[in-house]
């Protein structure tokens, strides 16, 4: 006698293989995709209703891989089952090309055949091929961010045999882990690729092949589950990008980003050397400040900027950054200083979104505030602080249209922001950038006296002594009794004759290794000392004449 299908929903719909468009059941949602594994139960007919197969002739659901190569299925079922749900139920009528095509398949199959597939979609796991290695997806995440190498996420693992006997677990620690560190020894390869394939939330696990770990043969076939439970948002706060003040958001925070100038209540719970309480320091304390005027440390400043009422942050950070008297924290002998902080209020302040719904005026007063502010933190030499001060305010100016009455005002604010900026950069020994904003200014301003000067200053601290040199002769063209100049001048000569001893010193010293016996019959002779030092002279004589007087600069 005929099986009959197993049906767990209400009667099945109707599809024409190679149309997706038929009814679908609203169950789950989602679909699977090529490279799944799904699992099904299917009865397989002739148009006249003789069945030529079922799923139940095994006892256990039937399974299979869309697009594998070779296929394990008809054209049709693939289709088929990538229109589907999980425990819906459909019929499907396939038309012989997605079929058995004109072949057939004798005696059970005729040629040119219709047939109809009676298909319960079970379930399906994704997979992905990583490495050789294949990794199906257990549980889905939420939303397409993937973690990149040097983040911080939390994740749990275990390694199992294929005995089920455990090799590794870090499975109920919550374990926080900074991707690419290599602390899973030999697993250390496979747990990095498969977390850059991962989302959050997502739990999977992968099979290993019989070489992915050659150096260790218990891990031969053996299986390594993974959960991505959290990704830190974790980012450089630091106004030169340069890592020195790490903030990882540990709780999420309502609102936009605090503007600068504005009234914070900023708590700090802890004050750590990544592990031990810092001696003296004065905590949990709530601080009150006005954002962006240094009244606390460089780190708590430039943290506070990038947070988010309510919002929760570890801030892993220099200890030149960390230096706060109200914290009780002078004397630090540390290298580094983790503070845990939370943002707990924000009155006031103008960012640059904000001013953009104000009028230009209105922002342009405020850019004339926050300079004046500016001013007086470099006086201060909080540098990195003025530094960003001056950024924002060039930002605001710099948004102020053409053909609007604030245009000129706007002009105007730019050239001092920009030389300012630079002024900034020299000392913080940023001369890349410094320079780049004296070429921004002499770019429209070709004689200004001090962009040329600083400009000066930058190539020298890169080590471009003509670029330098050229600068300081401009200057001391238009202003003769310039003694800054004239002082900076005397500097590139002596900085470019140390370069010049220096190039030659090595000069001789790869000479002289270059000269050294090298054939087992060279006949002794006690003049050979001397008659090397000769000819290391000779040809250091001959190699400094070909010598560059200043550096070659790229």
């Amino acid at each position: 006698g005929r099986v009959q299908p197993r049906r767990t929903s209400p009667p099945m719909g109707h599809h024409e293989a190679g149309d997706t468009r038929g009814a679908r059941a609203d169950l789950d949602e989602g679909y699977p995709k090529s490279g799944d594994k799904v699992s099904v139960h299917f009865v397989a007919k002739l148009q006249d209703g003789t069945q030529v197969g079922s799923s139940s002739e095994s006892g256990k659901p039937f399974e299979f891989v869309i697009d594998e190569r070779p296929r394990e299925v008809v054209i049709g079922m693939e289709l088929a089952a990538l229109t589907m749900r999980r425990t819906e139920i459909a019929e499907f009528k396939v038309a012989p090309r997605f079929a058995y095509d004109d072949l057939g398949s004798p005696p059970v199959i005729p040629p040119g055949a219709t047939m109809l597939f009676e298909v319960e979609m079970l379930s399906w796991v994704t997979q992905m091929d990583l490495f050789g290695e294949i990794k199906s997806v257990k549980t889905p995440g939420a939303g397409e961010r993937k973690p990149e190498r040097g983040q911080e996420v939390v994740i749990s693992m275990k390694c199992t045999d294929r005995k089920g006997n455990v090799l590794e677990e870090h499975s109920h620690s919550h374990l926080e882990h900074i991707v690419g560190d290599p602390i899973f020894g030999a697993l250390s390869r496979i747990v990095v690729t498969t977390l850059a394939s991962m989302v959050e939330g997502e739990r999977c696990s992968v099979v290993l092949t019989r070489d992915a770990v050659p150096t260790d043969r218990r891990y031969m076939r053996s299986t390594v589950d993974l959960e991505l439970e959290h990704i830190f948002d974790s980012r450089d706060v630091s106004i030169l990008q340069d890592r020195s003040i790490i903030k990882k958001v540990l709780q999420q925070g309502e609102g936009d980003v605090v503007p600068e100038g504005s009234k914070v209540k900023l708590r700090v719970e802890s004050a750590t050397d990544g592990v031990e309480p810092l001696y003296g320091f004065v905590g949990p304390k709530t601080l009150q400040l006005i954002v962006g005027d240094g009244e606390v440390c460089d780190a708590l400043e430039f943290a506070a900027m990038e947070m988010r009422v309510g919002e929760r942050a570890a801030l892993t950070c220099r200890a030149a950054s960390c230096v706060e008297i109200e914290l009780g924290l002078v004397a630090l002998t540390v290298p580094k200083i983790v503070f845990v902080v939370e943002l707990l209020s924000v009155d006031g302040g103008c960012a640059r979104g904000a001013a953009a719904a104000q009028s230009q005026a209105d922002s342009l007063a405020w850019a004339r505030r926050r300079k004046d502010a500016a001013a007086g933190l470099y006086r201060r030499q909080r540098y990195a602080l003025a530094l960003r001060s001056y950024t924002k305010i060039l930002e605001l100016a710099q948004g102020v249209s053409e053909d609007s009455e604030q245009a000129e005002e706007a002009r105007e604010l730019c050239l001092p922001c920009e030389l300012n900026r630079a002024a900034c950069f020299l000392k913080l020994s940023d001369f890349s950038a410094a320079k780049a904003s004296c070429d921004k200014v002499l770019a429209t301003n070709p004689d200004h006296v001090k962009a040329l000067f600083r400009r000066a200053s930058a190539s020298l601290g890169l080590s471009d002594f003509s670029g330098s040199m050229r600068d300081l002769t401009q200057v001391l063209s238009m202003d003769p009794r310039n003694g800054e100049a004239r002082a900076l001048a005397v500097q590139v000569k002596e900085a470019q004759r140390s370069y010049t001893k220096a190039s030659r010193e090595t000069a001789a010293r790869m000479i002289a290794c270059q000269e050294s016996p090298s054939s087992a019959d060279a006949e002794p002779s006690e003049d050979a000392p001397e008659g090397l030092a000769v000819r290391a002279l000779q040809q250091l004589a001959a190699l400094s004449a070909c010598l560059p007087v200043e550096p070659c600069m790229r």
